[in-house]
């Protein structure tokens, strides 16, 4: 999966449709795998191990908006890192 970047030269992500289709794709186990390399995903997500998905979820949804670049205009590069850990973390500990 191409994890779409943001551009600050467009209007964020685009359309509402395009942030929405960003915000809930997933990368492959195997992309995660790669873009976590030694960070723990439960560290990310602010969750332990007996986490329900539901929290898990809930973590990942709070997270992605703290880390969204439309709301860190100051610090595009390091909120899009974070959104990329975030989303590869809930893509290995969601089922």
């Amino acid at each position: 999966m191409d994890y779409k970047t943001y551009d600050p030269d467009e209007v964020g992500y685009g359309s509402s449709w395009e942030w929405k289709k960003a915000f809930h794709g997933r990368f492959t186990r195997e992309e995660a795998k790669v873009i976590l390399d030694t960070d723990d995903p439960w560290e990310i997500l602010e969750v332990n191990m007996r986490s329900s998905q539901a929290e898990i979820k809930k973590s990942f949804y709070r997270l992605a908006m703290k880390w969204h670049p439309d709301r860190n205009p100051g610090n595009i590069e390091q909120s899009t890192i974070m959104m990329q850990k975030i989303s590869a973390a809930y893509t290995l500990l969601s089922r």
